[in-house]
């Protein structure tokens, strides 16, 4: 019989491992811009007993990817590399693949970024299926793509990223996709397809009962409407979004809402309108400068 008022110090016990090995991997990478082989060296000799050293190498990578410490993450990804194509372990390449597209992403090294998101999508092909992993090179793709104004390649993954969202079961995944793809579709110039995107991730939005989601799909529709000319409806369609967005508040989506009705006021000749609108959308911008500013009241 399982002693039950032991698994509360067990778990108790691995969350004090678990902290002390990330105490120790952040105590390692102040020491990367010193000397990044030294670094790599140490974080592969401190894995954990039982764990092969390119596994390790790759969660550490991910723990200080999640640190935002993108470089040093992709030493030690670097280095996992090498440890898996000496065993010739093409899913553990194609995990290390995956890792590193995003952060090159990140890194503004779009090019690379998709070269290495797209290798992971080579190994994939070879290897038993694994929907997380091709949602994540898909998602990764995607918005890579988006960000290098590729529409057509941003619009193919992220299909792919729904179409897997769905076969999933992930609802909340496959709703988000299908927004992205509409405001795709509205880079693309493509009204229509934007509508029909956005109309099939609001009716899931709401299925889900998120405000969010069918804000965004009324912000895409709002797009389209002003993509079409009929700039009176898209405030119509801005509004109905802001009033949800009230409820499931998300500065970033308000301010993109706020920019769309200046335009749209701009664009019908109501200039006063459409000066408050930037105004209220330059005030937010103050807002999240104050909430990253450190609270230095408690000291």
């Amino acid at each position: 019989m399982t002693d039950k008022s032991r698994e509360p110090m067990s778990s108790s016990a691995e969350d004090r491992k678990d902290r002390r090995q990330r105490e120790r991997l952040a105590e390692l990478t102040r020491s990367f811009k010193k000397d990044p082989k030294d670094f790599v060296q140490k974080v592969e000799q401190a894995c954990p007993v039982g764990t092969p050293p390119a596994t390790a190498l790759l969660d550490a990578a991910v723990v200080l990817a999640e640190q935002d410490e993108f470089k040093p993450a992709l030493a030690l990804l670097d280095r996992a590399i090498a440890l898996y194509e000496a065993k010739h372990d093409n899913a553990g390449l194609a995990h290390v693949y995956v890792n590193m597209g995003p952060l090159y992403g990140m890194l503004d090294e779009m090019e690379k970024g998709i070269t290495f998101s797209l290798k992971a999508e080579a190994l994939a092909k070879d290897l038993p299926a694994d929907p997380e992993l091709t949602l994540h090179y898909a998602s990764d793709l995607g918005g890579m793509y988006t960000e290098m104004e590729e529409w057509d390649k941003a619009m193919h993954y992220f299909q792919v990223a729904c179409t897997t969202s769905k076969s999933m079961g992930n609802k909340d995944l496959e709703t988000d996709a299908l927004l992205i793809m509409s405001q795709v579709a509205i880079a693309q110039g493509d009204a229509a397809k934007a509508r029909e995107l956005a109309e099939k991730g609001g009716a899931l939005g709401k299925a889900l009962h998120d405000k969010l989601f069918q804000a965004r799909a009324l912000q895409t529709i709002g797009d389209a409407s002003a993509l079409d000319g009929n700039h009176e409806q898209a405030v119509v369609l801005f509004q109905q979004a802001l009033d949800l967005e009230a409820d499931q508040p998300d500065l970033d989506l308000r301010q993109q809402l706020f920019w769309e009705m200046s335009e749209s006021y701009e664009e019908a000749g109501n200039k006063e309108l459409a000066e408050d609108y930037r105004s209220r959308a330059a005030d937010l911008d103050e807002t999240d400068e104050d909430m990253d500013e450190p609270d230095d009241s408690a000291d």
